[in-house]
Protein backbone atom coordinates (compact mmCIF):
# COMPACT_ATOMS: atom_id res chain seq x y z
CA UNK A 1 0.00 0.00 0.00
CA UNK A 2 2.83 2.44 0.95
CA UNK A 3 4.53 1.48 -2.56
CA UNK A 4 1.68 2.20 -4.07
CA UNK A 5 0.94 5.76 -2.68
CA UNK A 6 4.44 6.76 -3.07
CA UNK A 7 4.10 5.99 -6.91
CA UNK A 8 0.89 7.67 -7.19
CA UNK A 9 2.32 10.77 -5.55
CA UNK A 10 5.61 10.82 -8.29
CA UNK A 11 2.97 10.37 -11.14
CA UNK A 12 1.05 13.10 -9.81
CA UNK A 13 4.22 15.33 -9.61
CA UNK A 14 5.06 14.19 -12.78
CA UNK A 15 1.83 15.43 -14.53
CA UNK A 16 1.94 18.20 -12.55
CA UNK A 17 5.40 19.44 -14.80
CA UNK A 18 3.64 18.45 -17.55
CA UNK A 19 1.42 20.86 -17.07
CA UNK A 20 3.63 23.31 -16.05
CA UNK A 21 5.72 22.90 -19.25
CA UNK A 22 2.51 23.00 -21.30
CA UNK A 23 1.20 25.91 -19.64
CA UNK A 24 4.79 27.71 -20.13
CA UNK A 25 4.93 26.65 -23.90
CA UNK A 26 1.14 27.48 -24.91
CA UNK A 27 1.61 30.92 -23.12
CA UNK A 28 5.30 32.30 -24.13
CA UNK A 29 5.60 34.28 -27.42
CA UNK A 30 9.10 32.10 -28.01
CA UNK A 31 6.84 28.75 -28.71
CA UNK A 32 3.58 29.79 -29.57
CA UNK A 33 3.93 31.87 -32.49
CA UNK A 34 -0.08 32.97 -32.46
CA UNK A 35 0.76 35.14 -29.38
CA UNK A 36 3.37 36.87 -31.59
CA UNK A 37 2.99 40.81 -32.36
CA UNK A 38 5.20 42.57 -34.85
CA UNK A 39 6.53 45.71 -33.93
CA UNK A 40 6.91 48.96 -35.97
CA UNK A 41 9.41 47.07 -38.20
CA UNK A 42 7.26 44.58 -39.31
CA UNK A 43 9.42 41.98 -36.80
CA UNK A 44 7.43 39.50 -34.62
CA UNK A 45 11.11 38.25 -32.76
CA UNK A 46 12.76 40.27 -29.98
CA UNK A 47 16.16 41.16 -29.40
CA UNK A 48 16.21 40.18 -26.22
CA UNK A 49 15.27 37.05 -26.40
CA UNK A 50 14.30 36.29 -22.16
CA UNK A 51 11.27 38.73 -22.82
CA UNK A 52 9.99 36.03 -25.44
CA UNK A 53 9.22 33.78 -22.85
CA UNK A 54 7.06 36.82 -20.88
CA UNK A 55 4.63 37.24 -22.56
CA UNK A 56 4.00 41.05 -20.57
CA UNK A 57 6.96 42.26 -21.52
CA UNK A 58 7.04 40.99 -24.86
CA UNK A 59 4.09 42.92 -25.65
CA UNK A 60 5.90 45.68 -23.65
CA UNK A 61 8.89 45.88 -26.04
CA UNK A 62 6.75 46.04 -28.85
CA UNK A 63 4.65 48.94 -27.74
CA UNK A 64 7.80 50.60 -27.46
CA UNK A 65 8.88 50.26 -30.68
CA UNK A 66 6.00 52.61 -31.66
CA UNK A 67 6.87 55.26 -29.52
CA UNK A 68 10.11 55.14 -30.23
CA UNK A 69 10.06 54.81 -34.02
CA UNK A 70 10.31 58.53 -34.78
CA UNK A 71 14.23 57.77 -33.22
CA UNK A 72 15.07 55.97 -36.82
CA UNK A 73 14.51 57.25 -40.06
CA UNK A 74 10.72 57.02 -41.47
CA UNK A 75 10.03 54.95 -43.84
CA UNK A 76 13.55 54.52 -45.02
CA UNK A 77 13.61 58.24 -46.28
CA UNK A 78 16.77 59.32 -45.37
CA UNK A 79 15.57 63.17 -45.72
CA UNK A 80 12.37 62.93 -42.98
CA UNK A 81 13.42 61.58 -39.52
CA UNK A 82 10.14 62.40 -37.49
CA UNK A 83 6.36 61.08 -38.84
CA UNK A 84 3.78 62.74 -40.16
CA UNK A 85 1.18 63.46 -36.98
CA UNK A 86 -1.26 61.12 -38.92
CA UNK A 87 1.09 57.92 -38.88
CA UNK A 88 2.55 59.29 -35.22
CA UNK A 89 -1.08 58.81 -34.00
CA UNK A 90 -1.60 55.48 -35.76
CA UNK A 91 1.90 54.36 -33.99
CA UNK A 92 0.47 55.53 -30.70
CA UNK A 93 -2.93 53.52 -30.85
CA UNK A 94 -0.98 50.67 -31.81
CA UNK A 95 1.13 50.89 -28.72
CA UNK A 96 -2.00 51.55 -26.63
CA UNK A 97 -3.29 48.23 -28.42
CA UNK A 98 -0.61 46.15 -26.74
CA UNK A 99 0.23 47.88 -23.77
CA UNK A 100 -3.24 47.23 -23.12
CA UNK A 101 -2.56 43.50 -23.79
CA UNK A 102 0.30 43.46 -21.49
CA UNK A 103 -1.32 45.53 -18.44
CA UNK A 104 -4.20 43.30 -18.40
CA UNK A 105 -1.56 39.73 -17.80
CA UNK A 106 0.77 42.40 -15.35
CA UNK A 107 -1.03 45.34 -14.42
CA UNK A 108 1.18 45.83 -11.58
CA UNK A 109 4.28 46.58 -14.21
CA UNK A 110 5.30 50.35 -13.46
CA UNK A 111 7.25 50.75 -16.40
CA UNK A 112 4.65 49.50 -18.29
CA UNK A 113 2.21 52.09 -17.31
CA UNK A 114 5.17 54.73 -18.31
CA UNK A 115 4.98 53.11 -21.91
CA UNK A 116 1.50 53.68 -21.75
CA UNK A 117 1.87 57.15 -21.00
CA UNK A 118 4.03 57.79 -24.17
CA UNK A 119 1.63 55.09 -26.72
CA UNK A 120 -1.63 57.68 -25.20
CA UNK A 121 0.54 61.15 -25.30
CA UNK A 122 1.12 60.40 -29.03
CA UNK A 123 -2.79 59.27 -29.72
CA UNK A 124 -3.60 62.82 -28.52
CA UNK A 125 -5.30 61.14 -25.52
CA UNK A 126 -3.79 64.11 -22.75
CA UNK A 127 -5.73 62.63 -19.82
CA UNK A 128 -5.64 59.04 -20.14
CA UNK A 129 -1.69 59.39 -20.64
CA UNK A 130 -1.80 61.37 -17.22
CA UNK A 131 -3.99 58.89 -15.50
CA UNK A 132 -0.79 56.16 -16.79
CA UNK A 133 1.63 58.19 -15.39
CA UNK A 134 -0.22 58.46 -12.09
CA UNK A 135 -0.84 54.83 -11.90
CA UNK A 136 3.28 54.72 -12.15
CA UNK A 137 3.55 57.04 -9.62
CA UNK A 138 1.34 55.16 -7.53
CA UNK A 139 2.58 51.95 -7.91
CA UNK A 140 6.55 52.60 -7.59
CA UNK A 141 6.39 55.98 -6.14
CA UNK A 142 10.23 55.73 -4.96
CA UNK A 143 11.75 53.75 -7.57
CA UNK A 144 15.30 55.51 -8.67
CA UNK A 145 15.08 53.38 -12.32
CA UNK A 146 11.65 54.73 -13.18
CA UNK A 147 12.23 58.70 -11.72
CA UNK A 148 14.28 59.96 -15.21
CA UNK A 149 11.88 57.96 -17.31
CA UNK A 150 8.56 59.43 -15.70
CA UNK A 151 10.15 63.41 -15.39
CA UNK A 152 11.05 62.78 -19.20
CA UNK A 153 7.35 62.18 -20.06
CA UNK A 154 5.47 64.66 -17.46
CA UNK A 155 7.87 67.27 -19.30
CA UNK A 156 6.43 65.79 -22.57
CA UNK A 157 2.78 65.75 -21.80
CA UNK A 158 2.64 68.83 -19.58
CA UNK A 159 4.36 71.00 -22.39
CA UNK A 160 3.06 69.87 -25.09
CA UNK A 161 5.02 73.08 -26.91
CA UNK A 162 8.16 71.49 -25.53
CA UNK A 163 10.66 71.63 -29.09
CA UNK A 164 8.06 74.10 -31.39
CA UNK A 165 8.58 77.42 -32.25
CA UNK A 166 5.05 78.07 -30.06
CA UNK A 167 5.08 80.06 -27.12
CA UNK A 168 4.09 78.14 -24.12
CA UNK A 169 1.42 78.67 -21.89
CA UNK A 170 1.44 78.31 -18.38
CA UNK A 171 1.46 74.89 -17.21
CA UNK A 172 -0.95 74.24 -13.92
CA UNK A 173 0.07 71.06 -12.11
CA UNK A 174 -1.77 69.55 -9.81
CA UNK A 175 -0.56 69.36 -6.48
CA UNK A 176 0.33 65.43 -6.65
CA UNK A 177 1.94 65.53 -9.45
CA UNK A 178 3.61 68.23 -8.70
CA UNK A 179 4.96 66.19 -5.37
CA UNK A 180 5.28 62.92 -7.77
CA UNK A 181 7.71 65.13 -10.26
CA UNK A 182 9.50 66.49 -7.13
CA UNK A 183 9.70 63.09 -5.61
CA UNK A 184 11.41 61.82 -8.71
CA UNK A 185 13.57 64.73 -8.93
CA UNK A 186 15.10 64.46 -5.74
CA UNK A 187 15.82 60.74 -6.38
CA UNK A 188 17.72 61.89 -9.66
CA UNK A 189 19.86 64.38 -7.44
CA UNK A 190 20.59 61.62 -4.80
CA UNK A 191 21.17 58.57 -7.99
CA UNK A 192 21.84 59.83 -10.91
CA UNK A 193 23.69 63.31 -9.94
CA UNK A 194 25.13 63.40 -13.72
CA UNK A 195 21.75 64.31 -15.11
CA UNK A 196 20.05 66.15 -12.60
CA UNK A 197 21.26 69.86 -14.17
CA UNK A 198 19.55 68.83 -17.83
CA UNK A 199 16.76 67.29 -16.17
CA UNK A 200 16.10 70.23 -14.26
CA UNK A 201 16.50 72.63 -16.84
CA UNK A 202 13.82 70.65 -18.60
CA UNK A 203 11.32 70.79 -15.55
CA UNK A 204 11.50 74.38 -15.92
CA UNK A 205 9.49 74.51 -18.83
CA UNK A 206 6.84 72.96 -16.83
CA UNK A 207 7.12 75.24 -13.92
CA UNK A 208 9.03 73.29 -11.60
CA UNK A 209 12.23 74.19 -10.04
CA UNK A 210 14.99 72.70 -7.62
CA UNK A 211 14.63 75.02 -5.55
CA UNK A 212 11.22 73.45 -4.52
CA UNK A 213 13.25 70.62 -3.58
CA UNK A 214 14.34 69.89 0.36
CA UNK A 215 17.75 71.66 1.24
CA UNK A 216 20.50 68.73 0.76
CA UNK A 217 22.63 68.46 4.15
Amino acid sequence: MKRFLLTTSALTIFAAGIGSAFALISSAPAFNSELRRDNVFGQPILARNQDMYDRSLYLMQQAVSFVRADLVQYDGDSDARVAPIDVAINRGETAVALMQESLAINPGNAQGWIVMAWAQLYSGNLAEAENALVTSWTLAPYNRSLAAERLDMSVALFDPFNGLEIEATDVTLSEDVRAAILRDLELVRLHIPSAFAEIVEQLELIGVSADELPAQT
